[in-house]
């Protein structure tokens, strides 16, 4: 349980003190719409796959066409296993996530949850907070090591926002996560540049921007900036 997951990017360092994501945690991530909250959280999900970690990417939204697309780009995606909800119309959403959540991962990403809060809801006759209780509780069973590997998981988890920015979710939702992220696109006059910032990290860095640019085969990422630092230097 005291371990910890490394990417062997730049974004370790925010993520922890000790560089990675520690087992048993969970990070949730909004941003702006186009940001590349999917890919930059795919980069991190797929590099620490590939050093020897047991990785799954739920995806709610994108389907086998779409994700291959991805894997033209970025070729290291298509090594994670994925589980495509759209193949699975016909089933129990809780089900199946239940199902395949037992069989006991290192490291989870969930995009999105609304997408998965939503088909949990339509297949149960179930209201939000019923849904969003069962994924609340799903993460933390398995957080314990509660499936059939006692791996304890991590979960990165994609959240939509409002049209204003601002998180979707209840207060069981926000006090389950350890680290809040932040995507966002600065304004025109500023550079127009995309970077994540933790407003909330209980393991690690809080109030630093990562600037990082999407690139046509890779994600390119820049120096972690305090953001006092960054006001200290417009003065």
């Amino acid at each position: 349980m005291m371990d910890t997951m490394k990417s062997g990017l730049i974004v370790d360092d925010l993520i922890s003190h000790e560089g990675g994501v520690p087992c048993a945690t969970n990070i949730m991530c909004i941003g702006d719409p186009g940001v590349g909250k999917t890919t930059v959280l795919l980069d991190i999900l797929a590099s620490i796959n590939n050093k020897g970690r047991k990785c799954l990417f739920i995806s709610g939204e994108m389907g086998k066409k779409q994700m291959f697309k991805y894997t033209q780009r970025f070729p290291q995606f298509g090594q994670v296993q994925t589980l495509f909800m759209s193949d699975y119309l016909e089933h129990n959403t809780k089900d199946v996530i239940e199902q395949v959540m037992n069989m006991g991962w290192d490291l989870i990403l969930i995009d999105s949850i609304a997408e998965i809060i939503e088909g949990v809801r339509d297949d149960n006759k179930w209201d939000r907070k019923q849904a969003e209780s069962w994924l609340v509780d799903m993460c933390v069973k398995n957080n314990k090591g509660e499936n059939k590997k006692d791996a304890f998981t991590s979960f990165l988890l994609i959240q939509q926002v409002t049209k204003s920015g601002e998180f979707v979710g209840s207060n069981k939702l926000k006090h389950m996560t350890d680290a809040m992220m932040e995507m966002r696109r600065e304004s025109e006059k500023d550079g127009g540049s995309t970077y994540m910032n933790f407003n909330k990290n209980r393991n690690g860095l809080v109030d630093v921007k990562l600037f990082y640019d999407l690139g046509t085969s890779k994600i390119t990422y820049g120096q972690p900036v305090k953001q006092t630092e960054e006001v200290e230097s417009d003065n």
